[in-house]
């Protein structure tokens, strides 16, 4: 159905003077979001038109282009090296961000000039043409003059450099998330030749990174090399400082211990040994004393200290004679002569024993001097150290400074020089962790130009193109888009909105010019006497001709059909003599010429009365006088009721301005998406001049529903 809207008051639109009404305004640039696709429906030809024209360009393209092939190899590089030797060069942690750092720097390594170089040097890319080698051919000569390059020598660090730089352009090194695989990508017109290159750089990072390794090493050695010598001569500094201040204050070692120190140890060593042999010795001389002074003599008696062989021999032989004169005296009696001789031998031997105690305690006291002699002896040795070790103390505390600073310059050689041969012995030995997971080989199908994508991007950029280019051309030359746009450009009511004038829309057409009908009965019953007629002017842009006159045909059929008597005039003078009827028309009217009773004519198909414009040549300024056409309109109204009047464009129909002025009303005809802001405001600015400004508009919606 058409939008109408049928609670818009007549007071709204009932003419207003040119005093009241809003200064004319800009053009308004301003759209609405349901606007955008208005106006890409309006000015689809542009969209559709840049669409077709890319999708052409790409898919020739597509066609025309020569193809490319990549080819891809996969290097899997472990941030965590080899632990081939303890002490190695490298670290082999872990980094704390999980390696993925140090794997994007080696992605950064692979495409660096030392790489490259080698690859492009292996893979014999310095005589390639595609790879900036030279041509022979006269077009490559030429190329090389035109560029200053014809007459200077090509050299190896030339080709170089162009090689690297061609080969950087059709490099790419990618990787994904969360992984430690790179992927080098190489592109070139053959296939097996992109396998090659692609081979050739993954085999130089390899390379690379064990030179690098071993360089690294091999620099490190040299440092360390360039070290020692400086560490050798300080440990022989600190060491000839020993030796000198040994010398000056006489401190002589052994076994790496002075000997001061060393006899002042053993010295109290002595003493102590001394010290317990005098005691063992006053034990002994003791016991011995003890011993003599006592009665019981036995071997179970007689102590530790006498015990000797002699002794023992004399205890048996006291023994057994005890036991002999034991029996004796039990068979012979107590003081037979046997007894007697036994007992003088007991006595014989006790003196024996006697005077072997003496000897014995004589040699013991003579053993307990002796040890208290030495004792003392040692005793006055070890003051002496003492006071000695007192003498030479300052110089034992300097003597052991310097000896710290021998051990230390001595550690740290040590240490350097065993550091030195391990890293030479690493220079040979590879701890990069990278290894090549999927060598490339020749691809089966080209990577470039993929036409179904150059295809789908020429037709979805076109088509954002073409969409941006409607927006512009909206933007620089607008069109009114809606009706509350029309609104705010003409500061007046929209009467009716029509649907687009084609099949199947004549319904909701009728009802609108009903509306119409209606709205404009209402204002004449409020501003003229009850059955006098209403003169209205029907003006629009010169894109929106058809849609006005199909307009002014529709209020006529409607309103004829509802009973009233209706006069169309036509007053377009800018209309081509094949528009306009035949025989006399308003010209003649307004000449004289004729009666309006003559010119009139009945229209067929809308059943109104119609009057043609008539002969253009004698539309002169004295027929469109204002007074002719008072007296023309004062005529018609009273015998019409509704007099609809074509007023064409009025911008470039100025003459018929006294028309204009004279009509009750002045309605235009405005289409979204088809007329121009700049010439409605041009109308509206016309109106005002003419001092009948718009009462409304009639604004036509192509995008209304038919019925």
């Amino acid at each position: 159905m058409a939008q109408i809207d049928r609670h818009i008051a007549a007071a709204d639109w009932i003419g207003r003077s040119s005093i009241d009404r809003p200064p004319s305004s800009e053009p308004d640039k301003s759209a609405e979001i349901g606007d955008l696709w208005r106006i890409l429906t309006v000015r689809r030809a542009w969209v559709l038109g840049t669409a077709a024209l890319l999708t052409f360009i790409a898919v020739a393209y597509g066609f025309l282009a020569p193809p490319l092939y990549a080819a891809t190899a996969q290097i899997l590089i472990d941030p965590r090296d080899k632990q081939i030797v303890t002490n190695d060069v490298n670290p082999v942690a872990m980094a704390p961000d999980g390696g993925v750092m140090q794997v994007e720097s080696q992605a950064r390594v692979i495409e660096s000039d030392s790489v490259l170089t080698r690859a492009a040097r292996d893979a014999g890319l310095l005589d390639d043409p595609d790879f900036g080698g030279v041509g022979t051919g006269f077009l490559s000569w030429t190329l090389r003059t035109l560029q200053g390059e014809g007459a200077a020598p090509a050299t190896d660090a030339a080709a170089e450099a162009r090689a690297v730089r061609a080969l950087r352009r059709r490099l790419a090194v990618k990787r994904a998330d969360k992984v430690f695989v790179v992927d080098v990508v190489v592109t070139a017109g053959n296939p097996d030749k992109a396998a090659r290159i692609v081979n050739a750089i993954a085999a130089a990072y390899l390379k690379d990174q064990t030179s690098a390794r071993a360089d690294a090493a091999s620099r490190a050695s040299s440092e360390m090399a360039s070290r020692l010598d400086d560490l050798r001569k300080r440990v022989n500094v600190a060491e000839n400082k020993v030796e000198t201040f040994k010398a000056e204050n006489g401190l002589i070692t052994a076994s790496g211990q002075l000997i001061s120190e060393q006899q002042l140890a053993e010295s109290n060593n002595r003493i102590v040994a001394a010290r317990a042999r005098t005691a063992e010795a006053r034990t002994r001389l003791q016991q011995i004393k003890d011993a003599r002074g006592s009665t019981a003599f036995g071997p179970d008696t007689a102590p530790e200290a006498i015990q000797s062989a002699v002794i023992e021999r004399l205890r048996s032989q006291y023994a057994e004679l005890a036991s002999k004169e034991a029996d004796l005296r039990t068979q012979l009696g107590n003081r037979h002569p046997f007894i007697e001789a036994v007992r003088t031998q007991m006595q014989d031997v006790k003196r024996l024993t006697e005077t072997e105690l003496t000897r014995i305690a004589r040699s013991a006291e003579t053993d307990y001097q002796r040890a208290v002699a030495n004792e003392k002896a040692l005793t006055a040795n070890l003051d002496e150290l003492k006071r000695g070790s007192i003498v030479t103390g300052e110089a034992s505390v300097r003597l052991r400074e310097l000896e710290r600073e021998v051990d230390t310059s001595r550690a740290v050689y040590s240490n350097f020089l065993n550091r030195s041969r391990e890293i030479q012995e690493q220079t040979g030995i590879d701890t990069t962790n990278a290894r090549v997971i999927s060598w490339a080989r020749p691809p089966a199908e080209r990577s470039w130009p993929l036409r179904l994508l150059l295809f789908v991007g020429g037709l979805v950029s076109g088509l954002g193109l073409g969409a941006g280019l409607a927006f512009v051309r909206e933007y620089l030359d607008p069109t009114v888009l809606s009706r509350r746009q029309m609104e705010r450009l003409s500061h007046t009511s929209v009467v009716a909105t029509y649907p687009e004038f084609k099949a199947g829309s004549e319904r909701p057409a009728s009802v609108a010019a009903s509306l119409t009908l209606d709205r404009l009965a209402s204002v004449r019953g409020q501003i003229h006497p009850p059955g006098q007629a209403l003169s209205v002017l029907v003006t629009s842009a010169a894109s929106d001709t058809a849609d006005r006159r199909s307009t002014i045909h529709l209020l006529a059929a409607v309103a004829t059909a509802r009973g009233e008597r209706v006069l169309v005039v036509e007053a377009d003078l800018e209309a081509t003599p094949e528009e306009n009827a035949s025989g006399p028309g308003l010209i003649e009217v307004l000449r004289g010429e004729v009666g309006m009773a003559a010119a009139a004519k009945a229209d067929a198909e809308s059943g109104a009365a119609r009057i043609g414009i008539g002969d253009l040549a004698k539309a002169s300024r004295e027929a469109l006088s204002r007074a002719n056409i008072e007296q023309f309109l004062a005529a018609a109204k009273s015998s019409f009721d509704l007099i609809l009047i074509d007023g064409g464009v009025l911008t470039g129909n100025l003459r018929i301005g006294p028309l204009a002025a004279a009509s009750d009303r002045l309605l235009i005809v405005a289409k979204n998406g088809a007329t121009r802001q700049r010439d409605l405001l041009d109308i509206l600015d016309i109106s005002e001049v003419l001092g009948r400004p718009v009462s409304g508009s009639l604004f036509v919606d192509r995008y209304a529903a038919a019925a």
